[in-house]
């Protein structure tokens, strides 16, 4: 069952949203009539999915969602709107809003669009952390490359045979090559700072 908070400055919409998400099998866990509120219930209840006006008083829908999305503090943010504004849904889509529904809410709408949406949030979080780690991947390659250069020119070997070093110093130390080549490119920083000619005294 998902745990679903709604965030409405309308007492009557909260009120009739969650009779129509309990009644189709939803745990409505809590209400909140503002963003800010939303955003801190979402940090002390976790909730998997939020539901949440795009326009409330001292903290908008749009603004909270991308404090929320961003802390990770839900699976997926729904947005609701009394107009379809184009701008605004690019600028939902934008900060990971999965999905969106007009007012009046019709409640045949709420569970094809919570199923689409938390489909869509799992790709999107998936995409994210596929280019998180092709970069991580890029930046250990940068390093492993400039680790390379710093053990031929130390121990007057290819770079080749240096890759080949810096492998079994891994295999021998059980860390990995990206940690051994930081290790190893900030002790030829600093050494390379340490050979640097100090000010002229009375300069």
């Amino acid at each position: 069952m998902y745990r679903i908070l709604i965030a409405d400055d309308e007492p009557i919409v909260r009120m009739d949203l969650s009779l129509m998400l309990k009644e189709l099998g939803y745990d409505v866990i809590g209400e909140a009539d503002d963003g800010f509120d939303a955003l801190e219930l979402c940090r002390a209840l976790r909730p998997d999915i939020v539901l949440m006006d795009i326009k409330m008083p001292v903290f908008d829908g749009l603004s909270a969602a991308e404090r929320i999305l961003s802390a990770d503090l839900c699976r997926c943010v729904i947005l609701l709107t009394a107009f379809n504004d184009g701008e605004l849904i690019e600028r939902a889509a934008g900060i990971g809003v999965a999905a969106y529904l007009v007012k009046p809410i019709e409640q045949r709408l709420l569970k094809p669009t919570i199923e689409v949406a938390l489909a869509q949030s799992r790709r999107l979080k998936e995409s994210r952390r596929e280019t998180e780690e092709a970069k991580r991947k890029l930046e250990e390659s940068r390093l492993i490359a400039r680790a390379q250069g710093v053990l031929a020119k130390r121990e007057n070997i290819t770079e080749a045979e240096a890759y080949q070093l810096l492998r079994r110093l891994s295999m021998n130390k059980r860390t990995s090559m990206a940690e051994l080549a930081q290790v190893l490119t900030e002790t030829e920083d600093t050494a390379g700072r340490r050979k640097k000619p100090g000010a002229k005294s009375g300069e």
